[in-house]
């Protein structure tokens, strides 16, 4: 976890990467806090956006919801996969939010490409009896 404050990017997203691959939750309040840290770096924070998709511990919902309509196009197109591997519920709100007012083509087509894949079962779940 002290990689993610390295100061050398690659390094950083190394670090980033082992984490989300061993799915750490111990790590999430640090990934945290190295997304707000490292707003400049757009692949460092890419790679945290991509490790808490991994991780899926819904405490990084919010932070993910809110760099998926206000991030760079890289970090809001890897936030929406990250939110609909968390939470598919949770992520549908945001999801189609964002495939009605994003500005980038791109954002929209991963909004709508992940709304269309949904789990089999999850309308069922969310819809009333």
């Amino acid at each position: 976890m002290e990689g993610l404050r390295h100061p050398r990017p690659d390094i950083a997203q190394t670090c980033t990467w082992i984490l989300g691959q061993r799915r750490v939750r111990a790590a999430v309040p640090a990934l945290l806090a190295a997304l707000e840290a490292r707003s400049c770096d757009i692949d460092v924070q890419a790679a945290i956006v991509t490790a808490l998709g991994q991780i899926g511990d819904p405490r990084a919902f919010p932070a993910l919801a809110r760099v998926a309509r206000q991030g760079a196009v890289p970090v809001r197109r890897v936030a929406l996969a990250a939110l609909w591997a968390i939470d598919q519920e949770r992520a549908r709100p945001v999801l189609e939010d964002v495939l009605a007012t994003d500005s980038s083509a791109g954002v929209r087509s991963e909004a709508a490409r992940l709304l269309r894949e949904e789990t089999p079962g999850a309308r069922a779940r969310s819809s009333p009896s």
